[in-house]
């Protein structure tokens, strides 16, 4: 699938109005991080409403008809060990970039001897050079754009959208956004703007100013209108909530956007396991769909969450080079006070679905039946690596460091986890994550039901 991971030289995204903004364009991201003040004399923003259309889309029906792929609205794709140390240098340093990769990378054998390190005057550019031919990850980054991942900040309006015929169809709201807080919804088709047709472009442009704007949306059978101011904002990445399948079993939902954010990001989840036990909750789907990972810390606090009576057990290792064995980490569970006894997990993903939120699935298959650890929708990224983090100058270093391994020693998906037999389910952009009639989550709910996704 065509997801926008597949540029993964350097992946960090910026989310701020409508499109994705990859990091490769320098300005974009400089952009992206300066501040939005907001305008006093500008109106106030307002909710979505909406009024009966005469004319309902075919769309949908003919979207599941079509080759059509979602973009992924990823951050960083990355799984790091710690965050790196802020910067105290204002240079780039290539000696020590370059031994970083004959000393600590994973491939070190494999790092070219005797580079001539004066035709490198970016470090994206020098590790393009010296990294492994299997690698896609390693990358450099700015503390400004990491930082602004990490602390669940942004600027603009926290949508994303892909140009169809009719509009801009929104794919993924963040949750707490400006765009979330008037009630925008994914599968709205954005018409227009200031009475402008609406494009990803337009949408982008207009998401870097500081003016409201007017929409006018078409929603299923209703044209919608609504009014957003593109802003500062900060954002959550976490939402529950119990859902019945057809035979009334009650079964939790839980959405995880990212593991980028530790402190904050282990509140929200308490905050959804809290409710899961009180809940008796044993059966639970994790929608990772456009989770693209983060810290190794936060995935060993999620675990201890899934699993009763395990403490002292095996989730992983990060296993290191030869030369490096002495760095090898093992991560065991550990007692929390909202651990679910959980006799069924189904994890919703695409390609998308990378690091840290493979590490998770990884980790349980040992502990349950095959058929109670089951992937839904696509193929995950295939990411089973991750790094430790590096400061050096102006940049964050993440080069690769070590494989993540599970309980039984397994690490070998680097082409991604395969979905369950029969569980192979398009995206669907026309529901709203955590809707019922949304294509994977309506699979998921079947399987609990009948042992199968169709």
């Amino acid at each position: 699938m065509l997801y926008k991971l597949s540029l993964l030289t350097l992946i960090l995204w910026a989310f701020n109005a409508c499109g994705t903004v990859e990091s490769t364009n320098s300005n974009a991201v400089e952009n992206a991080s300066q501040p939005i003040k907001n305008n006093p004399s500008t109106s106030t923003q307002t909710s979505v409403t909406c009024e009966n259309y005469n004319t309902t889309t075919i769309l949908e029906r003919a979207y599941k008809q079509t080759s059509m792929q979602i973009e992924s609205p990823d951050t960083l794709t990355l799984l790091v060990l710690n965050n790196p140390n802020k910067p105290t240098e204002k240079t780039f340093n290539k000696n020590k970039l370059y031994n970083l990769f004959q000393t600590e990378y994973f491939w070190a054998k494999e790092t070219p001897k005797n580079l001539n390190l004066k035709n490198y005057s970016e470090p994206e550019k020098l590790i393009n050079a010296l990294k492994y031919k299997d690698d896609r990850w390693s990358f450099a980054v700015t503390p400004e754009a990491y930082d602004n991942v990490t602390s669940q900040k942004s600027i603009g309006m926290g949508f994303s959208c892909q140009d169809i015929s009719e509009g801009c169809l929104v794919t993924f709201v963040r949750l707490d956004s400006p765009a979330d807080k008037i009630d925008l919804r994914r599968g709205d088709i954005v018409q227009k703007i200031n009475n402008k047709k609406a494009t990803q472009e337009l949408i982008y442009s207009k998401g870097q100013e500081e003016k409201l704007l007017s929409f006018e949306i078409l929603r299923s059978s209703k044209q919608c209108s609504g009014k957003v101011l593109p802003r500062e904002y900060s954002y959550k990445v976490v939402a529950s909530k119990t859902v019945k399948t057809s035979k009334n079993e009650k079964v939790g939902y839980l959405r995880l956007d990212s593991f980028l954010g530790d402190d904050k990001i282990l509140a929200q989840l308490n905050n959804a396991f809290d409710n899961f036990k009180k809940e008796s909750i044993q059966k639970l789907i994790i929608d990772l769909r456009y989770n693209g990972g983060g810290s190794v810390d936060l995935a060993s606090k999620l675990l201890d969450k899934l699993l009763l009576n395990k403490e002292g057990q095996t989730q992983f290792t990060l296993a290191w080079n030869q030369e490096n064995r002495q760095k090898n980490t093992l991560y065991i569970f550990d007692k929390a006070s909202n651990t679910l006894d959980l006799k069924q997990i189904l994890f919703l993903t695409t390609n998308a679905s990378a690091s840290a939120s493979e590490l998770v699935i990884s980790a349980i298959m040992p502990y349950l039946p095959e058929e109670d650890v089951v992937i839904i929708g696509d193929t995950t990224h295939g990411k089973p690596v991750g790094m430790r983090g590096e400061t050096d100058g102006d940049y964050y270093y993440f080069l690769i460091n070590f494989v993540v391994k599970n309980a039984l020693g397994f690490y070998d998906y680097f082409n991604g986890l395969p979905v369950t037999s029969g569980c192979s389910i398009k995206d669907d952009p026309f529901h709203e994550m955590g809707d019922k009639n949304e294509a994977m989550l309506k699979s998921a709910l079947k399987y609990i039901d009948e042992g199968s996704c169709r």
